[in-house]
């Protein structure tokens, strides 16, 4: 194991190094003042779902939900009754996912190891995820559709599907989200298969609400996921409180600040026709010289519809 990634397992709850620093900092996104963690963790006390967007495979920010998680279950002291649900782990493994997991804490084999079972070389950042999961006594399920299962949609629309991985009351996202996927996706997917990739997308968003609720009956339940299936409320998100409506639903957009410039930054979150990213923002590392965003972003997209 990394000298660094050893440093980031050892994540602690955040401080500001200084008013510029961008590492740890927490907004509240309707109107993007500052608060603490602490504050942070209070203002989840209530939360019974907790949908952590993500940028993939990024350290610092894996290791910032890790300490999330293992707070928010404090605050709310509930060791032993919760759950963690995996956008990377799929529904129809979720025996063998048990069983690895059970492994994992009877020490067995470790975190690392379970994500190299699972995923496979380079993807020992989420094992801090893992752990806090261990740590709290919670499960940790997969609420996904495999690469297979979404495969014949992707190339021939919904009406390719499998009907028995179709939940009960699908449904497309808002008008919003299908703008803002054909906006990233067009770079990737001619136009004539967009409709199918976009079939695609909304069948993951709802499979995952449904699993997460189904698979779950736990009082407090986190999603970790790709970001696009959280912002603004969409997705994965939009679908959760449409089929969970009485039930508390909180999101955590996580951004990797080296996706921006400080200029960036400072010009806030907020979109002008979509409104706030979510309900709260965590940043994780430093702004960079070069805005990368684009790339950040569409790279996300082409890692969960699995066209990389």
């Amino acid at each position: 194991m990394s000298v660094i990634f050893s440093v980031l397992c050892s994540f602690t709850a955040p401080v500001f190094a200084s008013s510029s620093s961008w590492h740890g900092r927490i907004l509240r996104a309707d109107d993007e003042t500052s608060m603490t963690f602490e504050q942070l963790t209070s203002a989840l006390s209530t939360a019974e779902i907790v949908v952590l967007g993500e940028k993939h495979y990024t350290p610092a920010l894996q290791a910032a939900q890790g300490e999330i998680i293992k707070a928010v279950v404090r605050e709310q002291r509930r060791e032993g009754n919760f759950t963690t649900a995996w956008e990377f782990l799929n529904a129809s493994s979720q025996e063998e996912t048990k069983h690895l997991f059970s492994l994992v804490v009877s020490g067995k084999i470790t975190a690392v190891q379970f994500l190299e079972m699972t995923q496979g070389a380079d993807s020992s950042s989420y094992a801090p995820v893992i752990e806090a999961t261990k740590e709290l006594g919670g499960d940790f399920i997969g609420v996904n559709l495999s690469r297979q299962e979404k495969s014949p949609v992707s190339r021939g629309g919904i009406g390719a599907a499998d009907p028995k991985l179709i939940p009960p009351g699908f449904a497309y996202g808002s008008p919003g989200y299908h703008e803002r996927f054909v906006d990233i996706m067009s770079a990737h997917v001619p136009p004539e298969k967009m409709q199918n990739y976009y079939d695609a997308q909304c069948l993951t968003d709802d499979v995952m609400a449904y699993q997460l609720i189904q698979s779950s009956t736990k009082p407090l339940r986190f999603l970790v996921v790709g970001s696009f299936h959280s912002d603004y409320f969409d997705g994965t998100v939009g679908r959760i409180t449409a089929r969970a409506p009485g039930q508390r639903t909180v999101t955590i957009r996580l951004i990797d600040a080296s996706d921006y410039t400080q200029a960036e930054l400072q010009e806030g979150f907020r979109d002008p026709k979509y409104g706030a990213l979510a309900d709260y923002l965590y940043f994780v590392n430093e702004p960079s010289e070069a805005p990368r965003l684009s790339r950040s972003m569409s790279q996300n997209v082409q890692d969960f519809l699995g066209i990389r």
